[in-house]
């Protein structure tokens, strides 16, 4: 799949609700059947807050890690989450993830999960890695970007939308969801995205809203080495074009882009 490269920027207005990067490896029963003492030791000042669960997780987190067909209720998972719960790490027996709903830079998303896995990789010693996950969400919002009197078609790309291009077709839709996945240059991306309702917490009103939700993921066996990052630092720099690809010239500059330099997002 080919996408047109694009200038990062960092948005003004935000769209990003959530970010997660997961990684999975052949099962370590030391962790299913022993507390994570040592680990929390060392995370906890940034993760203060633990808990263990087999229970369902708050719905936010719930979706992203079923996205990311990791196991929920059925598995022990440990939790540490920051103080103010926008940052939350998990642990099984076959998998680690990171979530965080105040994402800002590529550059400190890794930094903080690299923080944690060589943590995680000196305690447990996993032998390689069998998939490596990276996800963003974003949420367009008409409202909050002062775009109340725009249609669809005005935002979201004919790439991904061509429904919206057709004048008559368009006043009828109410719904639309769809669910692609794709080959890329570096594994897999799942695509899902489309109309949503979302509830605004102080109005109480419900708006209809554009999900985009991009999961890159490649499965096969991954050495604990650079390979990792290698592999995180391409599907980052893939979520960035596809995001741009996927909206048009006025919603992008309804975010307010600040260009930036590097080649993250």
């Amino acid at each position: 799949m080919y996408l047109p490269d694009s200038k990062r920027v960092i948005y003004e207005r935000n769209p990003l609700i959530q970010v997660a990067c997961q990684l999975r490896f052949p099962p370590i029963l030391k962790i299913s059947h022993q507390e994570p003492i040592e680990f929390q030791d060392e995370i906890r000042f940034q993760y203060p807050l633990f808990e263990s669960t087999n229970i369902q997780l708050p719905p936010e987190i719930s979706q992203t890690i079923q996205q990311l067909n990791l196991p929920l209720l059925n598995e022990l998972s440990y939790g540490f989450k920051s103080e103010d719960q926008r940052w939350q790490l998990y642990i099984a027996k076959d998998f680690i993830t990171l979530t965080t709903a105040v994402y800002e830079t590529y550059e400190q998303f890794q930094k903080r999960f690299r923080e944690v896995l060589e943590v995680f990789e000196r305690i447990y010693k996993p032998s390689f890695y069998t998939r490596v996950g990276l996800q963003y969400q974003d949420l367009i919002i008409r409202s909050k970007l002062g775009l109340e009197d725009k249609k669809w078609s005005d935002l979201i790309a004919k790439n991904i939308a061509s429904e919206f291009y057709d004048s008559e077709f368009e006043d009828s839709i109410e719904t639309i969801i769809k669910n692609l996945i794709l080959k890329t240059e570096h594994g897999r991306v799942n695509l899902k995205h489309g109309l949503v309702s979302v509830q605004e917490s102080e109005t109480n009103k419900s708006e209809i809203a554009y999900l985009l939700d991009a999961d890159f993921y490649v499965e096969q066996k991954i050495e604990r080495n650079g390979d990792v990052w290698n592999i995180l630092n391409q599907f980052n720099y893939s979520a960035r074009k596809l995001f741009r690809w996927s909206i048009t010239d006025t919603l992008h500059e309804a975010m307010r882009p600040r260009t930036i330099e590097n080649t993250g997002a």
